[in-house]
């Protein structure tokens, strides 16, 4: 599939902002400690910021963005529609816990909002990883995988930026540390594993396609057309192998490893509090790039079963 800055942007921001919302419920096993009001507001702002931002970019998307209201109606059918009603329920929790944490000392009214407010998130961030993995048509989608490593990779990466905001402001919860450590381990071994399993070719081919001959001898003697169409520029992209692991290599890198091991080490670093946190600031700057990298792959290395009229001889 053809990958869509808008897409890309919707899901890694709208997922973080959502994964600092969940991240947050370290809290409830450090209640003790102090938290500063501006650095509520920082969060509150922050998690808002991208969570908004990445809806509102998601509309872009569409070819009528003044319509996008309509495709609420069909949440009995359609994870897209889902997924829009599951992120306005969000923010009635949400808006109300930030109330609650930023402005009062109430503090088990503020944990069942957040409670709540997790929830919602990962039910929203579901919902848009099944919009994807409902679509039989594009195998590496319709996968199992697919739900468990978003929900994973928005938990992973707003903990990162909340770790982050926590120690800048010298609030260090080891809690959330080895979460962090925990979660991108396991999250890599996931994505590993989704990769293997997409490597394998699919039942669906050149054969079962067109119903004619056999997977091995079947062949095209040419396209449906000469020139290029909708189908060609949208559903039919290729990545070069080279450049596709290298993409991977890297994403791991940035977003899994780095974070994980610095996170893991600071601790026995000599080096003061100011630094620390500097470097945190960039590589959580660097784990947001190499999600951005995992979203552009997902995309690029999709094969639509519609692929298989056009020279792919499987998917």
């Amino acid at each position: 599939m053809k990958p869509d800055k808008t897409v890309i942007y919707f899901t890694v921001c709208s997922g973080t902002g959502y994964g600092i919302i969940i991240s947050l419920l370290t809290l409830l096993f450090n209640a003790e400690i102090n938290i500063d009001i501006a650095l509520k507001l920082i969060i509150a702002f922050l998690s808002y910021f991208l969570i908004l931002s990445g809806l509102l970019a998601s509309t872009l998307h569409l070819g009528h963005p003044e319509r996008a209201w309509r495709a609420l109606s069909q949440w009995k059918t359609s994870w897209l529609s889902r997924e829009g009603v599951a992120a306005i329920f969000t923010f009635i929790p949400l808006t109300l816990f930030f109330i609650f944490w930023i402005f009062t000392n109430i503090h088990n009214i503020t944990y069942f909002f957040l409670i709540a407010s997790s929830f919602f998130c990962i039910l929203t961030v579901y919902c848009t990883a099944k919009i994807y993995s409902s679509l039989k048509a594009i195998p590496s989608w319709h996968n199992p995988f697919v739900p468990i490593i978003y929900i994973l990779n928005s938990i992973v990466l707003g903990s990162i930026i909340t770790f982050t905001i926590f120690f800048y402001f010298n609030i260090k919860i080891n809690f959330l540390s080895n979460i962090i450590v925990i979660l991108s381990l396991t999250t890599l071994f996931l994505k590993i594993l989704y990769w293997y399993s997409i490597s394998k070719d699919s039942k669906s081919n050149i054969f079962t396609a067109t119903g004619l001959g056999s997977k091995t001898k079947t062949h095209f003697f040419e396209g449906p057309h000469t020139g290029k169409n909708y189908l060609t520029s949208e559903m039919i992209n290729k990545i070069n192998n080279l450049k596709s692991f290298f993409l991977r290599l890297t994403f791991c890198i940035f977003t899994y490893i780095t974070p994980a091991y610095y996170i893991f080490q600071y601790p026995y670093l000599i080096m003061n509090d100011y630094i620390i946190s500097t470097t945190l600031i960039m590589i959580s700057i660097i784990a947001l790039i190499g999600m951005f990298i995992e979203r552009y792959l997902f995309f690029i290395e999709s094969k639509h079963a519609v692929s298989l009229f056009y020279g792919n001889k499987t998917i």
